[in-house]
C-alpha cells in the first residue's frame, strides 16, 4: 500500500514541475478577437449574459475560420452564467483543445463539472488548471482534492493533500489538514496522520488548531485519555466554546474523572443565558459520580428554580433518599409524578419513602397508584401484599 502511494506522489511531482519549463506560447490574438471578446465581457459585466452569448455566436457565424481559444472561453463563460452549463462545457473543451495550457479554461470547466456533481471530472480539470498555471495557487490543488473526495477517490486525492500539508505549497491551512486526515482515517493510515500533526506541532507547538486536530484524531482512534490530554492543552492556548467545554466534560466523565468534568460543566453553564435542564442534569450526575451529593443537590435545586422537570425532581429525590431524608425525598418524587403521568417509577419510590417513615397508608396509596403501570405492577402488588401482612400481624 505504501509503495503505491509513493509511485503516485512521484508521478504528481513530475507533472507539477516539468510543464512550467515547456509551456507553449498561446495562439496569437488578433485585434478582431480582442474587440469581440471585450465587447462580450462588457455585456457580462452589465449582467446581460444573453447579449454576451449572441455577440460571440454572431462573430463565430460570420468568421467560422477564426475559431480561437479566447472566443470559445468567453462564450463558455457567458453560457455558464446564463445557466446553460452543458453547452458551456463543449466550448470550454474547445478552448483547451486549441490551447491546452490555458489554466482559466480548465479551472472554470472544473467548476461547472463540480456544480453538475461530476466530481471526478471536476477534480481532473482543476488539477490540470493547477498544473499549467504559473502561479500554482494551492487552493486549486485543494479544490481538486475535495472533488476527488466527493467522488470517493480517496487514493487519488491523497498525494495532492500530502503535498499541501507538507508545506511545499505554502503554509498549511486547517481545511487542508482536516481533508488529509479524513483521507488517512478512511484509508487506515493512522501513522501518517499522527506523524503529520506531530510535525506541525514540532514547528508550531503554540498553535491551538493543531492540538485540537490532534485531540480529534485521538478520539477517532478511540484513545479518550490522549484525546483529553490534547484537548486540555488546546484549552490552555485558546478560550473554549460551550460545545468544547461540554465535550471535555463528557470525555473526563468517560475516563473516570467526574470531578474534573463537573468543572467544565460549570463553566459551560456560566457561559449560557438560557441554560437547559439537561445541562444541570449532566452537572449533577458528575457530582454524584464524584461522591459529592451536596454539590449535586445544589445544582438540582438551582435548576428546579428555573425550569422544573420530571428528571430533575427524580434526581433530587434519589439524592435525598440516599441521605435518608425520606420526607423530602417523598415530596420530590411526588413533584416528579405530577410532571410525568405516564411513568409509575416515581409512585413506586414514593411508597418506599413512606415505608421508611413507617407511614403505611401513604405507602399503600403510592403502591396502588404504581400498580396501575405495567412496568411497576408486579413489584407494587408484592409490596401491597407485604403491607397487608404487616397490618394483619399488627392486629
Amino acid at each position: 500500500m505504501k509503495s503505491k502511494h509513493l509511485i503516485i506522489l512521484i508521478i504528481v511531482f513530475c507533472v507539477l514541475f516539468i510543464p512550467v519549463l515547456v509551456l507553449s506560447a498561446p495562439p496569437r490574438v488578433s485585434p478582431a478577437i480582442y474587440g469581440v471578446v471585450n465587447k462580450a465581457r462588457q455585456a457580462m459585466q452589465d449582467k446581460d449574459y444573453g447579449k454576451a452569448v449572441q455577440i460571440i455566436k454572431d462573430f463565430i457565424k460570420k468568421y467560422p475560420k477564426r475559431s480561437h481559444y479566447l472566443t470559445e472561453f468567453t462564450l463558455a463563460n457567458a453560457l455558464s452564467l446564463s445557466g446553460k452549463e452543458q453547452e458551456a462545457l463543449s466550448h470550454y473543451r474547445s478552448s483547451v483543445k486549441q490551447y491546452p495550457e490555458f489554466p482559466y479554461a480548465w479551472q472554470n470547466m472544473g467548476k461547472v463539472y463540480f456544480d453538475l456533481k461530476q466530481y471526478k471530472t471536476a477534480g481532473d480539470c482543476l488539477l490540470k488548471g493547477y498544473e499549467v498555471s504559473e502561479t500554482r495557487d494551492p487552493s486549486l490543488l485543494y479544490f481538486a482534492s475535495v472533488s476527488y473526495l466527493l467522488a470517493g477517490k480517496h487514493k487519488t486525492a491523497l498525494p495532492h493533500l500530502k503535498r499541501l500539508v507538507s508545506g511545499k505549497a505554502g503554509p498549511p491551512q486547517v481545511e487542508w489538514l482536516e481533508a488529509f486526515l479524513q483521507v488517512c482515517m478512511e484509508l487506515r493510515l493512522q501513522k501518517e496522520a499522527f506523524d503529520t500533526v506531530q510535525s506541525l506541532l514540532d514547528k508550531d507547538g503554540d498553535n491551538p488548531r493543531w492540538w485540537k486536530i490532534l485531540a480529534n484524531l485521538h478520539l477517532q482512534d478511540g484513545d479518550y485519555k490522549k484525546g483529553v490530554a490534547a484537548l486540555t492543552i488546546y484549552s490552555y492556548l485558546s478560550p473554549l466554546k460551550k460545545d468544547e467545554l461540554l465535550l471535555l466534560g463528557n470525555l473526563n466523565c468517560a475516563i473516570g474523572l467526574p470531578m474534573k468534568a463537573s468543572q467544565y460543566y460549570e463553566q459551560s453553564i456560566a457561559m449560557q443565558s438560557n441554560v437547559k435542564p439537561a445541562d444541570y442534569e449532566r452537572l449533577a450526575s458528575a457530582y454524584l459520580a464524584a461522591h459529592k451529593p451536596g454539590k449535586a443537590k445544589e445544582a438540582l435545586k438551582q435548576a428546579l428554580k428555573k425550569k422544573p422537570t420530571y428528571k430533575l425532581w427524580s434526581m433530587l429525590g434519589h439524592v435525598l433518599y440516599e441521605e435518608e431524608n425520606f420526607d423530602k425525598a417523598y415530596r420530590a418524587f411526588k413533584q416528579a409524578a405530577r410532571l410525568n403521568r405516564k411513568d409509575g417509577k416515581a409512585h413506586l419510590i414514593m411508597g418506599y419513602c413512606a415505608l421508611q417513615m413507617d407511614k403505611k397508608n401513604m405507602a399503600r396509596a403510592a403502591f396502588q397508584k404504581a400498580a396501575s403501570f405495567p412496568k411497576q405492577r408486579k413489584t407494587a402488588k408484592e409490596l401491597l401484599g407485604q403491607i397487608a401482612s404487616l397490618s394483619s400481624g399488627a392486629l
